[in-house]
């Protein structure tokens, strides 16, 4: 009869503890996968894409402030830092050459989580979050002499994800996660070389979106 008790108590610890309100900082190191959907080439000389675009992998750093509510709530701002990648395909019927897109891409996001609880040092979340992506997009054809226009977007993005937390200490959590992130349509300028009917009239386009395994340390203020 007497374990009841304690049993309540240990439950009512482990609750509180995840659940501690305050706010806090956190730091994320991103293994960022990105990829090109949707890429197009716009030109009225060619009929179909040869070869996809690469996918690319960096390593990316992110930093956010938020503040942690009860019931297992977090709300923070995320700020992801600058991270390139150059896709490249080829298009028919001039299949030898290589168009080479490249993307510089960062984002401020807000993002909203809920814990859910598993012991009094471990617990499992859920996120989502909306903001803003700014994209700069330009590249080539063939060789760097020929190259795009350089574009810049500011496109809505959006992420949804899920993590696990251990709590080290009263003020340090240390997390692993996944999220996905769509950052929306790129396009470059128009051709700055002259094609073959000296038109300005070609330029490459997408859809970028992004898979993040990631690593995260977490202060209580």
């Amino acid at each position: 009869m007497q374990k009841l008790p304690l049993t309540l108590l240990l439950a009512t610890v482990a609750t509180t503890s995840a659940q501690a309100e305050g706010w806090y900082g956190s730091a994320k190191l991103n293994s960022a996968r990105q990829n090109l959907s949707s890429a197009l080439l716009t030109s009225p000389r060619v009929n179909e894409r040869v070869d996809a675009p690469d996918n690319t992998k960096t390593f990316t750093p992110a930093f956010a402030v938020g503040y942690a509510f009860m019931e297992g709530w977090r709300l923070e701002g995320e700020y992801t830092m600058p991270s390139s990648s150059t896709f490249k395909s080829y298009w028919a019927p001039f299949n030898a050459n290589v168009n080479s897109l490249d993307t510089h891409s960062q984002r401020l996001m807000l993002n909203g989580y809920k814990d859910i609880p598993l012991n009094d040092w471990l617990s499992f979340y859920g996120m989502a979050g909306v903001g803003l992506a700014r994209i700069d997009s330009d590249g080539y054809q063939t060789n760097e002499t020929r190259r795009f226009a350089g574009n810049r977007r500011h496109n809505f993005a959006y992420s949804v994800g899920l993590g696990l937390d251990a709590k080290v200490s009263e003020k340090v959590t240390l997390g692993v996660g996944y999220r996905y992130v769509s950052m929306g349509d790129v396009e470059t300028g128009y051709n700055t070389f002259a094609n073959r009917i000296t038109a300005r009239d070609e330029q490459l386009k997408g859809k970028l979106k992004e898979q993040n395994l990631f690593l995260e340390a977490r202060v209580a203020f």
